[in-house]
C-alpha cells in the first residue's frame, strides 16, 4: 500500500477533528496557544528561515523568563467565527487574551501580528508598557513581513524586561517534505488542538456545574 493511501485515513481524521474543534470554539488560535507558544497562519506561506528565527526567538524569550505567546493572523480565515476582528490586532489581542486567560494567567504576555499592525495584551495588566516597547515596528503586509515584524517584536518586548533573546537554534524546516513528514506534522498539530479543546471544554463544564442556580 502506498504512503498516499496510508495517509488518506489520517487526512480524513484531521478534517473531522478540525471541523469538530471549529464548532466547539470560535477562533483556532485560542485552542492552539493553550499548549503551544506560536500560532502560525494556515493560510500563509512563511519562508522556513523566518519561521525558524521566530520560533527560536519565542523559545528563547520563554526560557529567559519573559513568558510569551504569539499569534500570526494572515487572513480572516484564521479567526474562525470572529472574522470581524481581522485587521484589528489590538482588539483581537484583548479578545484572545480573555479567551485563554485561564491558561495564560497573569504572567504570560500575548503578541498578535496582522498585516496592518501589532496587538499586545497581558491578563489584568495594562498593555501600555508593551506598546511602548513595540513602537517603531512596522509590519510589511506579506507573510514574510509579518514573521519578521513578529521576531523583532519578541526581541524588543523581552528586552524591555531585561531578557536577551536569541534567534539562533533549531533546524529550519526543509523546503520540501515527504509524505511521512507531513503526516507527522499534521498528527502533532491535531493532537495539540484536540487536547487543548478537550481541556477547555472540561473547564467550562465544571464552571457551569458550579455556577449558582
Amino acid at each position: 500500500m502506498s504512503r498516499r493511501l496510508l495517509a488518506l485515513p489520517i487526512v480524513v481524521l484531521v478534517a473531522a477533528s478540525l471541523a469538530g474543534l471549529a464548532r466547539a470554539d470560535g477562533d483556532p488560535a485560542s485552542d492552539y496557544l493553550v499548549s503551544q507558544q506560536v500560532f502560525l497562519s494556515s493560510d500563509a506561506t512563511i519562508p522556513s528561515d523566518l519561521q525558524r528565527k521566530l520560533l527560536a526567538a519565542v523559545a528563547s524569550s520563554n526560557a529567559g523568563g519573559y513568558r510569551l505567546k504569539v499569534a500570526l493572523i494572515w487572513s480572516s480565515y484564521d479567526l474562525g467565527s470572529v472574522p470581524e476582528l481581522f485587521r484589528k490586532p489590538r482588539t483581537y489581542a484583548r479578545f484572545l487574551d480573555t479567551e485563554d486567560s485561564y491558561w495564560f494567567k497573569t504572567k504570560t504576555h500575548l503578541l498578535v501580528v496582522m498585516p496592518n499592525g501589532l496587538g499586545f495584551a497581558q491578563w489584568k495588566h495594562s498593555p501600555a508598557a508593551g506598546y511602548r516597547a513595540l513602537a517603531g515596528i512596522d509590519v510589511t503586509p506579506t507573510p514574510a513581513g509579518m514573521a519578521q515584524a513578529a521576531t523583532s517584536a519578541v526581541v524588543k518586548l523581552a528586552a524591555s524586561e531585561g531578557v536577551k533573546v536569541s534567534t539562533a537554534g533549531g533546524v529550519a524546516p526543509a523546503a520540501s517534505s515527504n509524505t511521512r513528514d507531513r503526516i507527522e506534522i499534521i498528527v502533532a498539530v491535531v493532537a495539540a488542538l484536540v487536547l487543548g479543546g478537550a481541556a477547555r471544554l472540561l473547564v467550562r463544564r465544571r464552571a457551569a456545574r458550579s455556577a449558582p442556580r
